[in-house]
Formats: C-alpha cells, structure tokens, sequence
C-alpha cells in the first residue's frame, strides 16, 4: 500500500518540497547535519523559507524532528528574532542605503520570507563587511540555541571578496555553525563554496502550492485571482506576491491586444495608444510587463504544439480558446524568431542607455508582424 512518497521524511508539510525535507530529516535523524548547505533551484520557489524551517528544525524539534509551531523557540526563529539565528540579505551599498530601510526590509521578510526585498531597484549586493561582521558573531558562543544558523539569502550576489571571507568560514567553520546559502544561479557561485556544501535541489511549486501560499500571506486579496496570478507569474512566489500590488490581468490583455494589433499594422493609431499608454511611467514597470507576458504567451503556444493534449501547464489557461485560435492563424510563424525579438527587447527597455522605449515597442511590432504574416 505504501508508496515512496508515503516514505518521506517530513518536518513541515506547509514548506512543500518533500524531496528536499527528507534529504534534511535523513542527515538531522541520524545527527550527521553537515555544517554548511547550499539550496538551489528558481526563483520564487520558496528556498529562503525553507532555510529559516531548517533553522527551526535545527533548534526547536524534538529528536524526532518534530515542531510545535507554537514553541517559543520555533517562533522566535520564525519571525527572525532569535539570537543564534541571522537572515542575511543582499543591500544597497552603504552610502546609498538608510537605516530606516533595512529595518523595513528585514521586517517585511519576517512578516513573509517568500516576497522580494524592496529596496526602491537599488543595486544590491553582499559585501565584505557584512561577512566579516558574521565572521566576528560566528566566534561567540550560543545565546540559547543548540546551534548558530546563519543563512545567506541570494548569495549569488556575493562580492568577490565577500565570497572568498565566507570560504575561510566555510574551511574551518565552528562546531556550533551552520552556514545556509540560498541561490537561484548556482551558476554564479565560486566553485570553492559550492565543492564544501551540501547541496540540495529545488523546483518550482505547482500552481496549488503558491495559491496556499497566497492566501496564507495576502488573505485581503481576491482568492478568485490568485490561480491567474500564479500562472502568470511563471510560478514565481516573490512575482507573484508582487503582482498583487498590479493590476497584471488588464496588462496581460494589454499584451494580448498588442499582438492582434501587431498582425493587423495598418491600424497604426491603436497599436501606438497601447505603446504610449504602456510606456508613459517613468519606471517603466509595465512597459516589462507586457513584455515578460508577450514571452509568456509564446511559451503557450510552444506547449500547445509539442503537447496538444495540454498535458502541461499553461501560464494562460484562462485564455485557452485565444490562444488555440492564435496558434492556428500562426502556424508556421517561427516561434524562436519571436520569442528572440521580445528578449531583445527586454534588454533594451531595461538598458539605462535607451531613452525611447516607444520606439523599442513600435520596432517590436514591426518584426512581430514581419514573423505572423510569414
């Protein structure tokens, strides 16, 4: 009767990823936690929350890994304010970065680790000093906790410098430390750091996770929207979560009616108000949008034909009927060809040399043209 998913070890089923939490429980049972873990996978998959349930596993279980979520030592770490346990997160330099804004970041994240630091699109990083402030807490003994647990959010983002500190943490790490670093572009990580952790792979959650997930942290909004909300975000918790502050369905349409008005050229003044009204913000937010939504649809429309049975999920499921009929006035358009137009045009909305985003928009739907009519 038992299945291997009926076998898996689990400390904290509202975490998801069971893979992931047995491959902890085994190395927690049998007290061979390794010093320094690295948790991968994409974006918005909900790693950073998995990292502080490790933290909690790690000083508040029983031993037999279970939590009492109303444990005060649980809570504590839960909402960031235990003593032996540090949340790291990527900041803007310090001549450009207030007080005031660190302390709402690391509050916000408290209050919901699944949604994005917002430091007003700052560039951010972490820097040397912040590890060396952490190499400096690493020496001290425990506060109250069985172990120090210092999780290092996006640390891709780690200066060079930064990263090479945190190697000689990593080489001759306390006994009391555990180091957790979360990324989605392992790629980007010194080969050095990743060769001395222990690695464990995450993937996206399926569309029911992040509706839980929504509803849990966001309980004023529109649970008829957030089904919509997660596929449109490519189910990415943190652009989700940034979503609701959006009205992204009006701007998918938008994407939508850009597209017909892209096949039909002729009809120049309707296609120019959606690029005017699109591209009138200064932070030119909805301008990326309508793009990232216009890749979104291509995508669909990929998976329709390699898999007409829908057998995959769609990004657009609401929008099936359009996209069927789309996919059956472009079928021979060169999909790559498109897709690659939109991505050029992603960069160069998003470079801060480009002054005239109607012009990138208006060149958009001329090659968008070009490909649909053949």
């Amino acid at each position: 009767m038992s299945s291997a998913a009926e076998t898996l070890l689990s400390f904290d089923p509202s975490l998801h990823h069971p893979g992931a939490q047995h491959q902890v429980m085994q190395a927690f049972l049998s007290g061979r936690l390794p010093h320094a873990y690295l948790l991968h996978g994409p974006e918005g998959c909900g790693k950073a929350r998995f990292a502080i349930g490790m933290a909690e596993l790690v000083n508040g279980a029983d031993d037999q890994g279970r939590l009492d979520p109303n444990d005060a030592v649980v809570r504590k770490v839960r909402h960031l304010q235990h003593p032996d346990v540090q949340f790291i997160l990527p900041t803007p330099a310090q001549s450009n970065l207030k007080e005031d804004e660190l302390r709402d970041a690391r509050r916000e994240i408290a209050a919901n680790p699944y949604k994005r630091a917002d430091f007003g699109g700052k560039n951010t990083f972490i820097g040397i000093d912040t590890i060396r402030e952490l190499k400096h807490e690493a020496r001290f003994k425990l506060y109250e906790g069985r172990r120090k647990v210092f999780i290092i959010s996006e640390a891709d983002t780690l200066r060079i410098e930064a990263a090479n500190a945190l190697l000689k943490l990593l080489e001759e790490p306390p006994d009391n430390l555990m180091l957790i670093l979360v990324t989605a572009n392992i790629h980007r990580m010194l080969p050095t750091i990743r060769s001395r952790c222990q690695t464990v792979r995450f993937s996206r959650l399926e569309e029911q996770a992040l509706v839980d997930i929504l509803k849990a942290h966001a309980p004023k909004a529109d649970p008829a929207t957030l089904p919509s909300l997660a596929r449109l975000s490519g189910f990415n918790l943190k652009r989700a979560f940034d979503f609701l502050n959006r009205d992204v369905i009006k701007i998918r349409d938008n994407a939508i009616d850009f597209l017909r008005k892209a096949v039909l050229l002729h009809r120049g003044q309707e296609i120019m108000q959606i690029i005017e009204a699109t591209t009138a913000r200064r932070d030119l937010e909805e301008a990326r949008l309508l793009l990232w939504f216009l890749l979104l649809w291509f995508q669909d429309l990929l998976h329709l034909r390699s898999n007409p049975d829908k057998s995959q999920p769609l990004y657009n499921a609401d929008q099936l009927t359009t996209l069927e009929r789309f996919m059956g006035f472009t079928a021979n358009a060169d999909i790559a060809a498109i897709v690659w137009d939109i991505e050029k045009a992603v960069q160069a909305i998003n470079d801060p040399r480009n002054y005239n985003p109607q012009l990138i928009f208006t060149d958009l739907a001329i090659a968008l043209h070009r490909h649909l009519r053949g």
